[in-house]
């Protein structure tokens, strides 16, 4: 059976938990379908955490998420962010939500400081939406000391980020942070199907009684047995550790290209992230569109940035076959900058 109800037992389910919860050294684990399912999952155990646990008032819980954040296109998810793109004409939005400004700690400390009703604070370790964001050094384990002296939980976004994208199996080992709640999705079923979820520890998962929340698809028996073989076979033919080994050496061929039409390149593990630079008329979707053409997907994102984030499996000979067609790809983006700007005058 492909589907059971999630009222009655079926098989793979607590097989999955079981594996899952033993490898990432977590108590419990709950199965959702999307990312953004997963988030607000996590959203709504830190809000039942926090009214039964930390004594924060009926209704007044505040979660807390940084500036240019992406967890997905719900009302809830379009509200809780400062993208335009999202929230416009789209209101009202769901209450309860609050911003901080991304890799600053004094705007953390002052948040928390200010307001003793927040409940938790989610935050993506590398920003992928926003351009693949990497934050100072240390940002991660301060993020962490804050939320452990406020007696605030610290939710771990790694949708984007998980099962070795950043050359870590998750990319807070890369300051040796444990979240209280560590959301995962994407890559969980290796692409097959649509898989994610939350790991958390018994003080926050002992607050969900049945019935409190549930998923029609969510932990169906062929999803979990996809995911289980997934992330076994990432584990045994170490994809992680294939990450950690090219991703310094994409980043690096990605650099020597040297285009003046480059302002930075980012990037931790086989997630790198290429930003042009602004007055130069033309963009990351020309970008992709280009490379598109020429056989290599990639995706733009925030306007002048293109992510890069191949297969785990690739081999070194397919990054360099992958960086000739940037090559050639750079040439003709500044062959239209040039004809762009000659039409500008």
């Amino acid at each position: 059976m492909t589907l059971t109800s999630r009222a009655m037992h079926n098989v793979e389910l607590p097989k999955f938990a079981e594996y899952i919860t033993g490898l990432l050294k977590y108590d419990r684990f709950v199965p959702m379908n999307g990312g953004c399912e997963a988030d607000e999952t996590a959203v709504k155990f830190a809000r039942r955490w926090a009214y039964n646990v930390k004594g924060v008032p009926d209704n007044e819980a505040v979660t807390l998420f940084p500036t240019d954040n992406f967890w997905g296109r719900s009302i809830t998810a379009s509200g809780a962010c400062d993208d335009p793109t999202r929230y416009n004409k789209f209101g009202p939005f769901t209450a309860g939500f609050d911003l901080f400004k991304y890799d600053d700690v004094d705007a953390l400390r002052k948040k928390l400081e200010e307001n003793p009703n927040i409940c938790s604070v989610f935050i993506e370790p590398i920003q992928g939406e926003a351009g693949v964001i990497i934050p100072h050094d240390g940002y991660l384990k301060a993020v962490r000391e804050l939320c452990t002296k406020h007696n605030v939980l610290l939710c771990a976004d790694e949708i984007q980020t998980g099962f070795g994208r950043s050359g870590k199996l998750f990319a807070c080992e890369w300051e040796d942070v444990r979240p209280d709640m560590l959301i995962m999705g994407k890559s969980m079923s290796g692409g097959m199907l649509p898989v994610s979820g939350v790991v958390a520890d018994n003080e926050v998962m002992d607050h969900i009684k049945p019935g409190d929340h549930g998923s029609t698809y969510g932990g169906n028996p062929l999803a979990m047995a996809t995911a289980h073989a997934a992330i076994q076979t990432l584990i045994e033919e170490d994809m992680v550790g294939n990450s950690a080994r090219l991703g310094p050496i994409l980043k690096r061929e990605v650099e020597n290209i040297g285009s003046h039409l480059f302002k930075e390149v980012r990037g931790r593990g086989l997630f790198v992230g290429l930003e042009l630079k602004d007055g130069f008329h033309v963009t990351g979707a020309d970008y992709a569109k280009i490379l598109c053409r020429m056989g290599l997907l990639t995706k733009s994102t925030h306007d002048m940035t293109i992510r890069l984030a191949p297969a785990l499996v690739i081999t070194e000979e397919e990054i360099m076959e992958s960086v000739e067609i940037l090559k050639k790809a750079t040439s003709e983006l500044e062959d239209l900058s040039a004809s762009r700007a000659k039409a500008a005058k």
